[in-house]
């Protein structure tokens, strides 16, 4: 991990440099090293299920026009 040398905060790589989103400036990148190297473990065990994405239900479980009436009905006279 590299930091500034101006501001001390840490170098993020984008584009191929290495940046300071402090100052904005950008310093060369050395590709032999693997200090930036983004890795993203997600650990979790053998008999755990994928997750099922259910867009289309959550879709479906909004609020009625008349469930927001009383809502709004029950929140004003209070």
């Amino acid at each position: 991990m590299k930091f500034c040398p101006d501001c001390a905060n840490i170098l993020i790589p984008r584009n191929g440099n290495l940046v300071c989103r402090a100052c904005k400036k950008e310093f060369k990148f050395d590709h032999n090293t693997n200090d930036y190297m983004i890795v993203k473990k997600i650990k979790h065990l053998e008999n755990e299920f994928e997750p099922i994405i259910l867009k289309k239900a959550l879709k479906n479980n909004r609020n009625s026009q008349q469930d927001r009436e009383a809502y709004e009905e029950f929140f004003n006279v209070m």
